[in-house]
C-alpha cells in the first residue's frame, strides 16, 4: 500500500521509542510518529514486519 500525506504548518515531529512484541517465536516492532500543526496533532502508528527469533534485521529504524 502506498499513500501520500501533506501537512501543512508543522510545528514539530516527535518519533516515540521502538516497543517490541512477540507472539510464539516471531518479534515485530512499532512506534509512533506525532506531528505538531497549528491545528492540533497528527498521529500515526507504524508497525513492522514479523522477523523470526533468529534474524538480526533492525526493525523500524530510523534512516535521516
Amino acid at each position: 500500500m502506498n499513500f501520500n500525506l501533506n501537512v501543512h504548518r508543522v510545528k514539530s515531529i516527535r518519533l516515540s521509542a521502538i516497543r517490541s512484541s512477540q507472539t510464539n517465536d516471531m518479534y515485530s516492532a512499532s512506534r509512533d510518529i506525532i506531528i505538531e500543526t497549528d491545528e492540533g496533532n497528527f498521529e500515526l502508528t507504524l508497525f513492522s514486519a514479523y522477523v523470526g527469533e533468529d534474524d538480526d534485521q533492525e526493525l523500524l529504524e530510523v534512516k535521516v
